[in-house]
């Protein structure tokens, strides 16, 4: 039972720990590859404190950086990609909606206040065809793209898309 409250106690600090370094690092998605050397890190930085404790005679304390090492990998894993979600939703937040055989993809950027539209007929291939600016009023957004003004509600409805009195449902993107 002692063991187990070790393992639990080391495996929140790795939390707090990993946290941090993921929290300052702000991974973007174009560097989610680094995940194939920051899991593996943490696992071979566990596996040399286990193998420095065997050899100061801590045994008990070696074993328990072994199971440690495998629950680090884990957390690290998910505290990367929890990182790169994070990173996209303070910069973007994005919607679809399905109109005949076209799926159109709006995508506001909150850094810049503007918005893209793209429609796609088939899986993997989009085409932009619409940017513009974006203003929140009133907890609406208004998008406005040359003589074109569109709103998004509070529930995610789109207004005025084809025509002004157009009103679609849109699914907004959870990350």
């Amino acid at each position: 039972m002692k063991k187990l409250y070790k393992i639990l106690g080391l495996a929140i600090i790795d939390f707090g720990l990993i946290w941090l370094w993921v929290y300052q690092m702000d991974p973007d998605p174009s560097v989610s590859i680094g995940i194939i050397v920051l899991v593996p890190l943490v696992l071979i930085v566990n596996l040399i404190i286990a193998g420095i404790l065997f050899y100061a005679k801590r045994k008990e304390n070696s074993k328990i950086f072994l199971v440690n090492s495998v629950i680090a990998s884990f957390i690290m894993f998910y505290l990367f990609q929890e990182g790169i979600d994070r990173h996209q939703n303070n910069r973007l937040e994005s919607w679809e909606f399905q109109q005949a055989d076209s799926t159109f993809s709006l995508t506001r950027w909150k850094k810049t206040d503007k918005f893209s539209m793209s429609y796609s007929l088939n899986s993997g291939s989009s085409w932009g065809f619409l940017d513009g600016t974006c203003k929140n009023e009133n907890g609406k957004l208004i998008l406005q793209a040359d003589s074109l003004k569109m709103i998004i509600d509070e529930k995610d409805n789109l207004i005025g898309f084809r025509h002004s009195s157009d009103t679609i449902e849109m699914k907004k993107i959870k990350r």
